[in-house]
């Protein structure tokens, strides 16, 4: 059965559609396009420099937080953890790659009930201010994870959360990753296609201009191999399905072993 709008919903859906600026600032992420390499070069980082793209993120961050406190963490958040411990290290020192706001440092706080030491490194300014916000005494640096500012093997584990997607330069983040870390390397929550190649998308976070990437799994668990790192386990995260594309993608996070 078509469910009948009224009008005041009916004018709100039509405006969205003619107004896009509208769209962008109420959704978390709209308006996908493909693009090439070069032409997402050009836009790379440009939204999550932002103050008011943090600040967006922290808000929305804030709820699925306080229903994890509650009690219903989402998929994602569990998932983070559950790689976390499938490492079996009882005191684990985290470097996380792309730490946004901080929230994956209140998530193992909350969920992963046994002691860890933590450092959180993102490249925008904006979102390292929103995190030692949020975690006033935990260490947070504004840092490139294509050249990390640590020695090798200083850390444990080297936590990606929610970042690979993000960095163009990805096979150097990876090597850079692998570099710092002792133990092991979990990428999470990772867009994928079984079928398609590697795909580059621009669209809009949190009322920001940003760029990501699809990755072809088979190529990208070809590429950690190629770099010392050896698949351990992985999980299904949060639904993930790319708008513009007739191939189905999911959302995976991987757990792997340094060689």
């Amino acid at each position: 059965m078509n469910r009948i709008l009224t009008p005041c919903r009916a004018v709100a859906r039509s405006t969205l559609r003619r107004v896009p600026w509208l769209r962008r600032h109420l959704f978390a992420s709209v308006d996908y396009a493909i693009v090439t390499p070069e032409q997402a070069r050009k836009r790379q980082a440009a939204g999550w420099e932002r103050p008011l793209t943090a600040f967006r993120q922290d808000r929305a961050y804030s709820r699925l937080l306080q229903q994890m406190i509650e009690g219903a963490p989402r998929i994602d958040l569990q998932v983070a953890v559950d790689a976390v411990r499938a490492t079996g290290i009882d005191r684990p020192m985290i470097l996380e790659v792309g730490c946004g706001g901080g929230y994956y440092r209140q998530v193992f706080g909350h969920l992963l009930g046994r002691p860890f030491e933590y450092v959180g490194v993102d490249n925008s300014q904006a979102m390292v201010a929103a995190a030692q916000r949020r975690c006033p005494q935990t260490r947070f640096e504004v840092a490139n994870a294509c050249k990390l500012p640590f020695a090798d093997g200083v850390f444990d584990i080297v936590f990606n959360g929610v970042c690979l997607m993000h960095i163009l330069d990805f096979e150097r983040a990876i090597v850079e990753g692998r570099r710092v870390a002792r133990s092991h390397c979990i990428y999470h929550s990772v867009p994928t296609f079984t079928d398609r190649a590697t795909t580059y998308l621009s669209k809009y976070a949190y009322g920001g201009p940003v760029v990501e990437i699809v990755f072809n799994r088979a190529e990208l668990l070809a590429l950690f191999a190629k770099h010392g790192l050896e698949l351990v386990k992985s999980w299904p995260s949060i639904d993930y399905n790319v708008p513009v594309t007739s191939e189905p993608s999911s959302c995976e996070t991987f757990l792997l072993c340094v060689r």
